[in-house]
């Protein structure tokens, strides 16, 4: 019998790269339910009409990011090359012979990192963007667009390779894709009412337009919270040593650490400048600290974490107040600060906080740590060049998909919501067999101008053969108040006004 591994007992280095790999995928499966926690997120921080089509966004994200890493994705990240830019093997995961690439752990962990950037334009782009348009624009995103950089920072012959630190990717995973995301959410435009102008001063405002379920934006946060440990654990592939196992446990330490460290820090600025505890800011301070500690979970002590993840808070925060005050960029789950803005400040917090005892070289330590500054220097370096290429990229595609007119659903379908549009239906049917529809009776002209409050009509109608016989339930609409209209006939046509008040930076 030919002497094979499967055929005899491991050796110590077969033993270890089993107990490497094993481990990997482990968290690669776990690193799935990032697609669960992303589409709970999303789906409560919306209007319930766009329901539907925010879950159908997050599960084709896999499905499509899965197909296009499987033909191209993972070939241009980890193929073969000469210029240090992109690779050029392994398409179809196969090898230069036609062969199965048997590369399998490795290709399906770096997958899911694929589709978590992906995912992240979806919040942006949400309840206005047209289906197809989102398609398109996941597989360019995880076909080429991400894997491009991971050649460039992960693979050997990658040019910044060896010099940037970007441990899990708070660069190369979530400031491209919040990148991508300004770009999708400035070429879009703002949805209708979102920013109105005061006839009186001229000054423009951003109208709140709150989602419809607090808690499963709740429970979506806790999900990612969860995903985020195997996310930054598996990134090192490695437990099989004394030294393998400090260091993956100090990475979930310190990915914690910035997560409780980032949220409290934001919730209690909320409770300082609003005078209530208000749940969004501390969903997002905690998402924004893990996000900023990805690139340096493996460089940093447990006391910097804090530093980081209040960094990662201030970072979201900050992109907040100039999306909505200088800028007038609608972005419905604050996707863009949440992953560009952090990710910025954890890319940046690697040149101050690498402590010299985690690095290889001095060179490597950041300036607290007695470091020269030639870290840093890297860590800007790849900061812009993140941003210029995943936004230059994006912006490149969304616009032509807008020149094209497959971007933006008409006025017509936005008001009347995405689900019964482009979905055939709804996501809440009531037990009753009853299901809300909102009538287009909104004058585009109200939001411009400011004055009156928006003013959209929903009705209340049945579904099926027996809706004649069926009384609509008192109570459906979300997340808005609810007045009777005196001029049509209780529970049969009801109003919701949003108030012109500013959105609070920081909420989802």
């Amino acid at each position: 019998m030919v002497d094979t591994p499967s055929s005899r007992p491991l050796d110590n280095e077969e033993l270890t790269n089993v107990i490497n790999l094993g481990f990997v995928l482990i968290c690669g499966f776990l690193c799935f339910l990032l697609q669960a926690g992303f589409g709970l997120l999303e789906v409560g921080s919306v209007r319930r009409k766009n329901a539907k089509n925010i879950m159908l966004k997050n599960t084709m994200d896999a499905a499509v990011s899965a197909l296009a890493y499987w033909a191209v994705g993972f070939a241009f990240a980890y193929g073969t090359s000469n210029n240090g830019f992109i690779g050029n093997s392994r398409y179809f995961l196969m090898d230069e012979d036609g062969e199965d690439f048997e590369d399998y752990v490795n290709w399906f962990f770096q997958w899911v990192f694929a589709g978590t950037t992906a995912t992240i334009v979806s919040g942006a782009v949400a309840e206005r963007c047209r289906f197809r348009a989102y398609m398109i624009y996941s597989a360019f995103l995880s076909g080429f667009v991400y894997p491009v950089v991971c050649h460039w920072i992960w693979d050997p012959s990658g040019f910044l390779y060896g010099k940037v630190m970007d441990f899990s990717g708070s660069g190369a995973v979530h400031l491209v894709g919040g990148a991508a995301a300004m770009a999708g959410a400035w070429i879009l435009g703002p949805r209708i009412g979102r920013f109105v102008q005061n006839e009186q001063t001229g000054e423009w405002q951003a109208v709140e337009i709150p989602g419809h379920n607090a808690v499963l934006a709740a429970l979506g946060t806790l999900v990612l919270w969860f995903g985020f440990f195997p996310f930054n654990a598996g990134a090192g592939y490695a437990v099989a040593s004394n030294a393998d196992i400090v260091t993956t446990g100090r990475a979930v330490v310190v990915t914690n650490l910035a997560a409780a460290s980032g949220g409290c820090a934001l919730l209690f600025y909320g409770v300082l400048r609003n005078g209530v505890w208000d749940p969004a800011f501390a969903m997002n301070g905690l998402l924004g600290g893990m996000v900023a500690s990805c690139s340096g979970v493996n460089v940093f002590d447990t006391w910097s974490a804090i530093i980081v993840g209040i960094l990662g808070a201030l970072g979201f925060y900050v992109q907040v107040w100039v999306f909505e005050t200088q800028l007038r960029i609608d972005d419905p789950l604050n996707a863009s600060p949440l992953h560009m803005g952090s990710g910025i400040m954890g890319m940046l917090a690697v040149g101050f906080l690498a402590n010299d005892k985690y690095v290889a070289s001095a060179d490597e330590a950041g300036l607290f740590f007695g470091g020269n500054g030639k870290q840093l220097g890297y860590q800007v370096y790849g900061t812009i060049v993140y941003f210029a290429w995943a936004f230059g990229t994006s912006a490149l595609l969304f616009y032509g998909l807008k020149l094209k007119g497959w971007l933006r659903v008409s006025e017509e379908a936005e008001l009347m919501g995405m689900d019964q549009h482009e979905h055939a239906g709804f996501a809440y049917i009531d037990d009753d067999g009853t299901a809300i529809v909102v009538k287009n009776h909104f004058s585009p002209s109200s939001s411009q101008t400011g004055g009156d409050d928006m003013l959209v009509e929903v009705s209340v109608e049945e579904e099926g053969d027996t809706a004649q016989t069926k009384k609509p339930t008192e109570e459906r609409l979300h997340s808005d108040e609810v007045e009777e209209n005196p001029a049509n006939p209780p529970n049969q046509l009801r109003q919701r006004r949003v108030s012109d008040t500013a959105l609070e930076p920081g909420l989802i």
